[in-house]
């Protein structure tokens, strides 16, 4: 425990010399930068030269300066220095996100404002503008994403709802990862990444070009130990490999864009064995260990065409598909192999069992979107849209189930004056499951100066019951045929709803490379989901819980602090502060009311330099969770455009606590790994 305290102190007083030794170097050019004069300062992704700009809020590109609603960018340079190895990971440095496993390693809730511990369904993610959150059980399946972290140029992060722009389930926030151009990758890059608990991962790729066309073939390969022991000292049966790939090929003119983006992935997972009742003398159990197996795929592709000066119309399609199996062999009691599946046990104490789970999961989206520029103080924003979702599992569904969505949206930018900025919009959807649904919002900037601006944003959103939620007939099927007892559902469940009203100061200061963003936040959530989907039917068919809802106001603030240094070194620190107002204990678990990160990279000299980062999370899962990582890198030229970078580094849980779930447990607090790029 010592150590680790005097590496945190060393890391932040190293990081504070190099911040004051940039102030004087900043001051003491005043006048320079004061003209403009930028010549000798790092690129930063463009950090340092203009004001970023962003897509996500209304699907246009603005100003972060003009934004009306609360918005956090992880640029290209930052993901670089990061050293992350899965693209979630990234979003823990996004105030008011906790990314963790609940259930297994492979299943990681990244989570936005809590609430939820197991299979998090109010966010939206895309990749590239695709929706990724799965059409049965709308949770999103981080790990079978055919999405390699080093193909990512920036993820935008909408911490607000914005189903004015995105529809339906944009609940708590929005998530918009953007892959980088094969223009920006051309040549070959490999990565390796080892660990001392056994996890490692491998990524390669290679892009090139041809006139107007590019392209980039990219794939990796990962394994991760997972879990050592459950809350009783009993190890568990955790972990997972998988294996994706991905194709990118784009076409750029002077007046048009297309891109066509192919991905397949697979996923090997363990499944700690079930264990189905305890009661009887012999209980009954898996005598197996399962394995979850997932294979997915999409294609995505889109055209944008520039008609005129002031107009670009676009048309965008892209198909998703996912498929679970689970194996699983048990030995049932008798009295409950009777019971659940009225089999006669012919005078044994158990009766030995197999099953299968299964879940196909498909989707398809069609969207076409005008974007006009009116006038100078006016830009319009339309599309029109098109979905549909189907869910397969004899298991979870008995059968097939599906739903229809037709979209129609709007979003504006007006120019009131050189001082006001309204952004405005609505989006109209028709569910065949869930009805008609109107989402609005509106918000207004006041730009102090170029650099600086106040807003204040108001926006409504819902979140609409997956497809389980509304036609659960969950049951099993023995391999002998044997069926179960249906647990099913009734009524189904209402969609939640959400009214936020945020305000928020953004402040640039281009000359130090630094910006700041601070948010207060006031939600008003309406009936809340919290009904427990559980297998009752152990007698006879019984219905599953339904219908418990509650009324939710969440109230906090947030804070993002990003420095850019002129000698190259980074800091970036965020905090989040948030009052549940709730008596629900369960609720409140799920919750975290503070969480605070920090990241900092400093040159030591021309090729070495450290970084780390630290990350705390109050009562996530009812226990404090805290871990610092630290690492040492080592950049060098192999001639030309050839170069590497390689490192060393460590990570260490400075709480001992279980991480999430009391069963999540290592037996190590602290893990060393290596890692190396190489780029020819």
């Amino acid at each position: 425990m010592m150590m680790r305290c005097w590496l945190c102190v060393g890391l932040c007083l190293s990081f504070s010399v190099n911040a004051w030794a940039e102030v004087d170097a900043l001051q003491s050019t005043e006048n320079n930068f004061s003209a403009g004069s930028f010549s000798n300062l790092g690129s930063y992704d463009g950090f340092f030269d203009h004001i970023p700009v962003v897509v996500t809020p209304s699907k246009m590109s603005q100003p972060r300066v003009d934004v009306s609603s609360t918005l956090s960018v992880l640029d290209g340079e930052f993901i670089r220095r990061i050293n992350m190895q899965y693209v979630e990971d990234l979003l823990q440095f996004v105030p008011g996100f906790s990314v963790a496993p609940y259930k297994s390693s492979s299943q990681k809730e990244a989570s936005y404002h809590g609430t939820q511990l197991d299979q998090y369904r109010r966010i939206q993610v895309l990749v590239n503008g695709r929706s990724v959150y799965s059409a049965g059980l709308a949770r999103v399946e981080w790990a079978t994403l055919p999405l390699s972290i080093e193909d990512v140029a920036r993820v935008e992060v909408n911490r607000g709802p914005n189903a004015a722009s995105y529809g339906i389930n944009s609940f708590f926030a929005v998530v918009n990862i953007i892959t980088r151009s094969p223009l920006e990758t051309l040549g070959d890059s490999i990565t390796a990444y080892s660990g001392s608990r056994g996890d490692y991962r491998l990524y390669g790729q290679h892009s090139g070009l041809n006139g107007d066309w590019s392209y980039r073939a990219s794939a990796s390969t990962n394994a991760v130990h997972g879990f050592d022991e459950d809350f009783y000292g009993e190890d568990r049966h955790d972990g997972h490999r998988s294996t994706m790939g991905n194709v990118f090929i784009q076409r750029e003119t002077a007046s048009s864009f297309f891109d066509l983006d192919i991905g397949a992935s697979s996923l090997k997972g363990k499944v700690d064995p079930t264990e189905y009742e305890s009661d009887s003398p012999t209980g009954s159990y898996d005598t197996n260990n399962p394995m979850r197996l997932v294979d997915r795929e999409h294609i995505k592709a889109s055209y944008s065409k520039q008609v005129s000066s002031a107009h670009e119309l676009k048309v965008q399609y892209y198909y998703d598909q996912s498929d679970l199996s689970e194996y699983h062999e048990a030995r049932l009691n008798s009295a409950f192999y009777s019971s659940t599946f009225g089999g006669a046990s012919l005078g044994r104490d158990y009766v030995d069992v197999s099953y299968s789970v299964g879940l196909l999961e498909t989707r398809h989206d069609i969207e076409l979107q005008s974007t006009w520029e009116a006038s100078r103080k006016l830009r319009l924003i339309s599309a029109i849209g098109y979905r549909w979702d189907k869910a397969e599992s004899e298991n979870f569904l008995s059968g097939k189930a599906s739903d229809e969505v037709f979209r129609l949206s709007s979003n504006m930018e007006y120019r009131a004056s050189d001082n006001w900025l309204v952004n405005a919009g609505a989006m109209f959807e028709r569910s065949q499951m869930g009805g008609d649904f109107l989402s609005p919002k509106f918000g207004m900037t006041y730009k102090l100066s170029e650099q600086e601006s106040v807003r204040f944003n108001v926006s409504k959103a819902v979140r609409t019951p997956d497809l389980s939620d509304q036609y659960f007939k969950w049951h099993y099927v023995l391999s002998n045929g044997e069926e179960s007892f249906t647990t099913y559902a009734d009524n189904g469940e209402e969609e939640e709803k959400i009214t936020s009203y945020e305000i928020g100061y953004y402040h640039y200061w281009a000359s130090y490379g630094l910006s700041l963003d601070v948010k207060l936040y006031h939600d008003e959530v309406q009936d809340m989901v919290l009904s427990k989907k559980l297998f009752t039917a152990f007698n006879a068919d019984t219905p599953i819980e339904e219908g418990v809802v509650e009324d939710v106001n969440i109230n906090g603030i947030e804070l993002e602090f990003d420095w850019r240094f002129q000698s190259g070194a980074i800091t970036r620190f965020t905090y989040a502060y948030q009052d549940t107002q709730t008596e629900n204990k369960a609720l409140l678990k799920a919750t975290t009311p503070v969480m605070l990160s920090f990241f900092g990279s400093v040159p030591l000299a021309e090729r070495w330099s450290i970084q780390s980062y630290y990350w705390y999370g109050k009562e996530l899962g009812g226990k404090d969770y805290e871990f610092l990582n630290a690492w040492l890198s080592y950049r060098l030229s192999l001639g030309g455009y050839s170069k590497a970078t390689m490192g060393v580094g460590a990570e260490t849980r400075l709480d001992n606590n279980a991480l999430v779930s009391r069963h999540n447990n290592m037996m190590e607090d602290t893990f060393a790994y290596v890692f190396t790029n190489i780029t020819f």
